[in-house]
């Protein structure tokens, strides 16, 4: 009878064992709240940092000739049919682009970024959900892009608030799971690990400090494939907490980065910064393009420098 109990004990064990994931860990909504306050309870936060673009190198090609010469050759020499083919010249690949950039955090309500190159200005301002972009002194029409949305995690600084937002965001924070990432366990919120294929946020269990973020294309961006930002290096300032280094991700490939300098918390702010109806009426809209394209007047010029300037954060 005591060997049937012990087994009866043993299997129920293994059974418990074998349940989903989620049936063991914290909630969604309660990670949140540690994660927020963890983050820090400070009213605002000024962070000056290098925004870097990096330039893809370009992949290996054959260069044709050389590889029909070779083939011609086989005849002749056998043993050539085992060289690989000889690869046409690529020029080196670019230097990452790196930008000057300023960030201002009224948390939990208003975020405003300056970024400067030698001869363009952006400014980026999200205030109470809606979103102003400002180029060389134009008004320009864009909806908020991927790479704007890093920002979230840290902004909101209640659980209620930033629930809301990743809701908005696609995330569904009432599921929750733990899974494994570089060698570190982490709560996973809005996916069942290790599903990936919907939007998640990722935060470290031992830290309770948010670590990765997978953002799914939203349906009008065809062809995009996910966007993973990572949150690196954490520093403390005060009683707030920021990443250092912060990496977007697409297919696999480093294509951006942020590296702070210098933090001030609770900095003080002009509420003006962030008054996107006042700032309406201090800025033009962005110049028509020219009906003429074969006569470029200023405005034409004005438009190329707009454009330019905001591939970069597309």
């Amino acid at each position: 009878m005591k060997h049937h109990l012990k087994m009866l004990v043993i299997i129920a064990a293994c059974w418990m064992w074998a349940l989903p994931g989620r049936a063991y860990v914290l909630e969604g909504p309660h990670i949140l709240e540690l994660m927020v306050d963890r983050l820090g309870t400070a009213q605002s936060l000024f962070v000056s940092q290098k925004l870097i673009f990096h330039r893809l190198e370009p992949s290996a090609k054959v260069d044709e000739a050389a590889a029909e010469k070779a083939l011609d050759s086989m005849d002749d020499n056998p043993d050539s049919a085992m060289l690989p083919p000889i690869p046409a010249s690529e020029p080196p690949p670019e230097q990452p682009l790196e930008l000057d950039e300023s960030l201002r955090y009224i948390f939990s309500k208003a975020f405003r970024s300056d970024v400067r190159s030698p001869g363009s200005q952006r400014i980026y301002i999200f205030n109470a959900g809606r979103t102003l972009t400002i180029i060389d002194g134009y008004i320009v029409d864009n909806a908020e892009n991927r790479f704007e949305l890093y920002k979230d995690i840290l902004l909101y600084r209640s659980r209620e608030t930033l629930s809301d937002r990743l809701t908005q965001l696609g995330v569904d924070v009432s599921i929750s799971s733990l899974g494994r990432y570089e060698g570190k366990i982490a709560f996973v919120l809005g996916a069942d690990y290790p599903d990936e294929s919907v939007p998640q946020l990722w935060v470290d269990k031992e830290t309770l400090l948010p670590m990765r973020w997978i953002i799914q294309p939203a349906g009008d961006d065809s062809g995009a494939g996910a966007l993973e930002v990572h949150y690196l290096q954490w520093w403390k300032i005060g009683k707030t907490r920021y990443p250092s280094r912060i990496e977007f991700y697409q297919d696999g490939n480093l294509v951006r980065e942020c590296r702070s300098i210098n933090f001030e918390e609770n900095a003080p702010f002009s509420r003006e910064l962030f008054d996107i109806d006042q700032l309406q009426t201090v800025y033009q809209r962005q110049p028509p393009k020219p009906a003429d394209e074969q006569l470029p007047g200023q405005s034409s010029e004005v438009q190329k420098a707009i454009e330019e300037f905001q591939s970069l954060f597309d």
